[in-house]
């Protein structure tokens, strides 16, 4: 039995039982469960702390590696992200240069999340099982892909035909050098009316050196021409398949009728005999008798980004130099 507490009445002059209030028998029973929680609160942390299981060990040096190496892994990731989708766009314009037609797309695969670190574990296990998903499709395309190049064999009749191919420009690429009007309708120089430029441009200095663009045989040769209109002085080669290049309004022509060329010799300099206005070399590629644009054949020396800009380049409306 617990101890009473007494109180002195000055009116009876004597001490009386002092009555327990409800209302403090509900403090104090409030005061003793929050007392109980925190104490109780405090001997799970403790325990949490100083007694770990091996796996919450485990855990916890975990999430200290993921906290520490986060901002890293999260650039990593985002800079792997950058570099595919550059390599998808290049694989594009390769395609589109190399087969003239668009790359037909395989269906986009979502990206994880940039939060994947902190996502909850069925997030976490959802985007895992996407990866590796997404991972094996690529190392199946790639085993097949390497499987049949392995098989491709180069024949001598293939080289020949590859260095017949008109593939590089028909002057050296440097800061001197611009493409300055493309193939296709374009405003002629002299009448200022709209007409079918038949090659492309290139501006240099007077004296430049003109190289054949492939291997092949001269047929024209055009020398000493005082005519003020045409191709002044000009070059045609013919090459062994189908394909004749001309380089015209030279200013030296340095090869004969007859003669063997091989890509990237000298073949004149650069001028501006015939109808020119300024000193530059108008190459054209002819197929099957009818020119065609020169640009798509230009691949070789080129990265996917410097043969984009020529690209853009010969596709400006503009004043032919011829």
């Amino acid at each position: 039995m617990g101890l009473s507490k007494y109180y002195y009445n000055p009116e009876t002059c004597r001490y009386e039982p002092k009555k327990t209030a409800y209302g403090s028998l509900l403090g104090y029973a409030i005061l003793f469960a929050a007392s109980t929680f925190v104490i109780f609160a405090g001997i799970l942390f403790l325990h949490s702390r100083l007694f770990l299981t091996e796996r919450g060990k485990q855990l916890k040096k975990e999430n200290k590696a993921m906290e520490k190496y986060y901002a890293s892994l999260q650039q990593e990731t985002q800079a792997l992200e950058t570099s595919i989708g550059e390599l998808k766009d290049k694989n594009a314009s390769l395609h589109v240069k190399l087969f003239e037609s668009p790359l037909e797309q395989e269906q986009a695969v979502a990206s994880p999340k940039a939060d994947l670190l902190l996502a909850d574990t069925e997030t976490f296990r959802e985007e895992l099982e996407n990866l590796e998903t997404t991972a094996s499709s690529i190392k199946r395309t790639a085993v097949s892909h390497n499987a049949e190049i392995a098989s491709y064999s180069i024949r001598e009749h293939d080289k020949v035909f590859l260095l017949s191919v008109p593939s590089i420009q028909p002057l050296k690429i440097s800061e001197d050098t611009k493409l300055v009007s493309g193939f296709g309708m374009r405003i002629n120089p002299f009448h200022k009316g709209n007409y079918q430029h038949p090659g492309v441009d290139f501006t240099a200095a007077r004296g430049t050196e003109v190289l054949a663009t492939a291997n092949g045989r001269v047929i024209r040769a055009v020398k000493g021409s005082t005519l003020q209109a045409g191709y002044g002085n000009y070059v045609d080669i013919e090459h062994s398949n189908g394909l004749t290049t001309r380089y015209a309004h030279l200013d030296e022509v340095t090869v004969k009728v007859g003669q063997n060329v091989r890509k990237g010799i000298t073949i004149g300099t650069v001028g501006m005999s015939g109808g020119s206005v300024a000193p530059h070399v108008h190459y054209e590629i002819i197929r099957n008798n009818t020119q065609v644009d020169p640009l798509p054949y230009m691949l070789e020396g080129l990265s996917s980004d410097q043969h984009t800009e020529l690209q853009k380049l010969g596709a400006k409306m503009n004043q032919s130099l011829d």
